[in-house]
Formats: structure tokens, sequence, C-alpha cells
């Protein structure tokens, strides 16, 4: 089922669930989604995607599709050589 993270307030709920730290008192909304997202990656590369796209997969473009994919693979090529 996709998920939307469109503020803060929903990006906050969600780390709580994903057990994330809560934002730095200057961390703007795009430096919490981008930390979040990363935190995320490992368990789950489409919320992953959502949380740092803010829209559900399921109306993602092309392109986005592709960066997910794209950052997905080559976090997990950069592991295999980096132990």
């Amino acid at each position: 089922m996709p998920m939307l993270f469109p503020d803060m307030g929903s990006l906050e709920r969600r780390a709580v669930q994903r057990k994330f730290r809560t934002p730095f008192t200057a961390e703007s909304q795009l430096d919490y989604r981008e930390a979040l997202a990363t935190h995320v990656q490992k368990v789950d590369m489409i919320e992953a995607g959502e949380i740092r796209l803010g829209i559900g997969y399921d109306v993602w473009t092309m392109d986005q599709r592709a960066a997910v994919i794209k950052r997905t693979t080559g976090a997990q090529i950069r592991e295999v050589f980096n132990g």
C-alpha cells in the first residue's frame, strides 16, 4: 500500500515507528527526510523512496522509479565491495 509523507509531521510519526531519532533543532525538512530515508533504505527501498519523494510509489514517474532503483542497486554494490 502506497504511503504519503507530505510534511514534517508525517515524517516524525514514521520515524517513531522506525525507531529513528527526532529532528535536530535547526534541521530542515529536506535534510530530515533524507536522513530518515537513508535509515529506512536497508529495510524497505520502496518506503525509503516514498520518504525521499513525499509521495506514494503508485504515482512515481518513470524517472523517479529509475532513481530509486539506481540508488538502491548502487548502495548494494558499494556494500559488496566495501565489506
